[in-house]
């Protein structure tokens, strides 16, 4: 006998929200629930009593199962059985864990102790746009002094745009993506 049931979809509706993984176990804990005609309901938990402090009524079902369910840090299953003898299965999954967002970044600030480099060579124009380059690796020329670049190609595309190549001893200076 299947327990799918062919008329019951079991795709949820929100699919553009992100999931999160679960661990399932190989065997879910059972828990029992009877319905009396009262609407008092008992509940047992792998085939033994689950204690309250007050008895449970039908409306406080949700709340004991998903309390059942986070305690145990795993799915359940949950098989109620109505006093007219109508029975249903379901899995309940325990609440998610509240992610808190990442703080917001702040703005980047010089330290207080970090003192504001500067060229006293007087080499650039007023009020020119001075690029800045860091050095992400070192390359050794070719006899032809040709510079291969042997860079991640991650990096390369995470910083699109020019290069500058600067020769330690001949001072020379390229500009890949100079146009005009």
């Amino acid at each position: 006998m299947s327990m799918l049931n062919a008329a019951a979809s079991y795709r949820r509706e929100d699919r553009a929200a992100p999931r999160v993984a679960q661990r399932v176990p190989v065997v879910m804990p059972l828990v029992d629930v009877q319905v009396d005609l009262d609407g008092t309901v008992a509940v047992r938990l792998d085939r033994e009593p689950y204690a309250t402090d007050t008895p449970l009524h039908r409306e406080d079902l949700q709340r004991v199962l998903c309390k059942v369910a986070t305690d145990l840090d795993t799915p359940i299953r949950v098989e109620v059985r109505e006093a007219d003898g109508s029975a249903f299965t379901d899995i309940v999954a325990p609440e998610s864990q509240v992610v808190r967002p990442p703080e917001p970044l702040r703005p980047a600030t010089a330290p207080p102790d970090q003192t504001t480099g500067e060229t006293a060579s007087g080499r650039f124009l007023p009020l020119e746009d001075v690029a800045l380059a860091v050095v992400v690796a070192h390359q050794t020329a070719s006899e032809d002094g040709v510079a291969n670049l042997r860079l991640p190609p991650a990096l390369l595309e995470a910083h699109a745009g020019r290069l500058v190549l600067v020769g330690q001893q001949s001072g020379a200076v390229v500009i890949s993506g100079l146009s005009g």
